[in-house]
């Protein structure tokens, strides 16, 4: 399981060279951060997973702070914030902004006809943000308890298979070994006459 998290995680160096997490280079030395174990990937994966719901700028080093303070797989929370980039944002962000509007039980804004400008977007500033936001939030605390639960379950069942299997293939091999030493002969009794 390690093996493939490492995989796909960064290095220590990149992202100590990373311009983003600059202001928390220092902490970087921590080695419980880069430890790649059930509970620190489970936990970083929900932070990242968390702050990459929020429409916020600086979702990485948000995420990657809190797993320095909560000594977790840092790598982890930082990739896990990828999810929104700029390829789901508007499909992501729209989503969490219709579903605070329903949460909240306000009608919401159609968005196709609303006005971009920059005095349309402040004069509609409330009744966006507050749906926007409040929608992210829940979503990224779903987020982050379904994928916690679901790593630490994958992880459990990926060990118990391991364990299975391994325990199989000794029990192959010792049974391989008995079937292949050779069988020993029958031993000759002695007939001689009994003499009267």
């Amino acid at each position: 399981m390690k093996k493939h998290f490492k995989k796909i995680a960064p290095d220590q160096t990149t992202l100590q060279n990373s311009k983003m997490l600059k202001p928390i280079a220092g902490f970087l030395t921590n080695p419980k951060i880069w430890h790649f174990n059930r509970r620190s990937i489970a936990t970083g994966i929900a932070i990242g997973l968390f702050f990459g719901a929020l429409p916020i700028a600086g979702q990485m080093l948000l995420a990657a702070v809190m797993a320095v303070a909560m000594r977790v797989n840092m790598p982890a929370a930082v990739v896990a914030t990828w999810i929104s980039n700029p390829l789901t944002m508007p499909f992501f962000y729209t989503a969490n902004y219709y579903f605070g509007a329903w949460l909240l039980d306000r009608h919401p804004i159609d968005l196709h006809d609303m006005n971009w400008s920059l005095e349309g977007l402040l004069s509609m500033g409330g009744e966006i943000l507050v749906p926007l936001f409040f929608g992210s939030i829940v979503v990224g605390v779903i987020l982050s308890a379904v994928s916690f639960l679901l790593i630490r379950m994958w992880w459990r069942i990926h060990i118990i298979l391991s364990h299975r299997t391994r325990r199989i293939a000794r029990k192959a091999k010792a049974f391989s070994q008995v079937s292949q030493v050779p069988a020993k002969p029958p031993q000759a009794t002695s007939t001689t006459p009994k003499s009267d």
